[in-house]
């Protein structure tokens, strides 16, 4: 599946918060958006998930897309989970996401299973979501829209609130995902632990200026964008592969090292 943006804008009290944008994004693929804060990220995703109507065209495989399709097809996860945490229970707060898809009792507690083991939240399901930590709270809202088996998922700074270690969990989690053919778009800084990543987007002034690899992000040397340690070394030692691919005979999953 992909979505297509053609020419397309959005304005915030008459002023383009984006302006002309033109953009791919397939599913089975990861891109990061890039660039410093006000340059219009999060509402490309909100665009993307059917949250805001903009003007141009958005297209799903070729046809035009609506908001509700878009919608349909589209998780979005918000940059403070508080905003999308509203049940009684962390178990709750699952399963109000597929009420609206119709699923039945038995297929409802297993997607539910399913989430909250894949995010480190098993355990946790009779919890009151308020008495959660800040990053358990973001585990809870990138479980919701898991949940709800979209296409594509938007998420803005999911790992915002989370150490290191938890970081890698769920860009290891988002990868998987990739593998198994959805589309991600995340807004994030943490770029450490992302390394299978197929593009990045760099924002500014409501445009994209940048789309491609890391390796040709780097050579670009964007000044509003932290970049990671190993990707600088990377460049400082002739581009030599800072990562050994090794291919496991067990699902075929991509395993890279780190320096």
């Amino acid at each position: 599946m992909k979505i297509t943006l053609n020419s397309v804008s959005f304005r915030y009290n008459g002023d383009y918060v984006l302006k002309d944008v033109n953009a791919e994004f397939e599913t089975g693929k990861i891109y990061v958006v890039v660039g410093k804060n006000g340059s219009g990220k999060t509402t490309l995703l909100k665009i993307l998930a059917g949250l805001l109507e903009a003007e141009g065209e958005i297209f799903l495989d070729g046809s035009p897309a609506d908001p509700f399709l878009l919608r349909k097809n589209v998780g979005y996860v918000f940059q403070n989970p508080s905003s999308q945490i509203i049940g009684a229970t962390v178990e709750e707060d699952v399963a109000f996401s597929l009420e609206i898809l119709g699923l039945d009792e038995g297929e409802m507690r297993k997607r539910i299973k399913k989430v909250l083991e894949l995010v480190g939240l098993s355990g946790l399901e009779k919890e009151d979501p308020l008495s959660l930590s800040g990053g358990q709270k973001q585990r809870l809202a990138i479980a919701s829209m898991l949940a709800r088996d979209t296409h594509f998922l938007a998420l803005d700074e999911p790992v915002s609130m989370l150490d290191p270690p938890s970081q890698r969990e769920i860009f290891q989690v988002l990868e998987s995902l990739k593998n198994e053919g959805k589309g991600i778009i995340l807004v994030t800084h943490e770029l450490e632990y992302l390394d299978d990543m197929d593009f990045i987007l760099h924002i500014s002034n409501g445009t994209i200026d940048f789309c491609g690899s890391w390796e040709e992000f780097v050579e670009r040397e964007f000044d509003d964008v932290e970049i990671p340690f190993k990707w600088k070394l990377w460049k400082k030692c002739g581009k030599i592969n800072l990562w050994e691919d090794r291919y496991e005979n067990s699902g075929n999953q991509r395993r890279r090292d780190t320096v």
